[in-house]
């Protein structure tokens, strides 16, 4: 996500990603909502689970702009919040034992010094891993007793003893500041 694309011939594109690809209707609505009234009246959806609002100027970009960030979008390439991938989870998914949409913020703020050196994320509910199929360099596995299996350089499917908290994932992650520390903070101990 950028905060505004280059105008082009019908306006100023402003590029609004969805934390953790979730939307409801209400926020469709306002960002319907949001496009009538300072740009074109069109919603794209981005590949980056997203949405392209174009504004009728820079002015009204900045507009947009300034909504989609209240609205708690992310308009900042630069947000924790972009190296996260995260299911819907329990209850919303009846094989999730975790919430990991609830999660997920949380653990994009500890995890922020880790996404800046480019690091990422997954907080999957179950081991189906189905925000993001492929390895993250933390990934995190909803178990039916409300625990996380954690998964340093792996993916949901990957088996793993270590099962923690996820206050305790976010205690061990206080210290982490290199992704190449992740599986120190990770071992068992002896």
């Amino acid at each position: 996500a950028t905060p505004a694309l280059p105008a082009g011939p019908h306006g100023r594109a402003v590029l609004a990603e969805l934390p953790f690809g979730r939307c409801d209707a209400a926020l469709l609505d306002r960002l319907a909502g949001w496009s009538e009234a300072h740009g074109d009246g069109d919603l794209s959806l981005t590949p980056s689970r997203g949405v392209a609002l174009v504004g009728r100027d820079e002015a009204a970009a900045e507009t947009l702009r300034r909504e989609a960030a209240a609205a708690g979008l992310i308009v900042d390439p630069a947000d924790p919040r972009r190296a996260v991938a995260a299911c819907p989870g329990a209850p919303a998914c009846a094989s999730g034992g975790t919430p990991a949409q609830a999660d997920a913020p949380r653990l994009a703020a500890a995890f922020a010094p880790l996404a800046r050196r480019g690091a990422t994320a997954h907080v999957s509910g179950c081991p189906k891993g189905c925000a993001h199929p492929g390895p993250a360099t933390l990934t995190l596995v909803g178990r039916p007793n409300g625990r996380y299996g954690v998964v340093p350089q792996g993916h949901a499917g990957t088996e793993t003893d270590l099962a923690l908290t996820f206050d305790a994932v976010l205690e061990r992650l206080e210290s982490v500041r290199d992704p190449s520390g992740l599986r120190d903070a990770f071992r068992e101990p002896a």
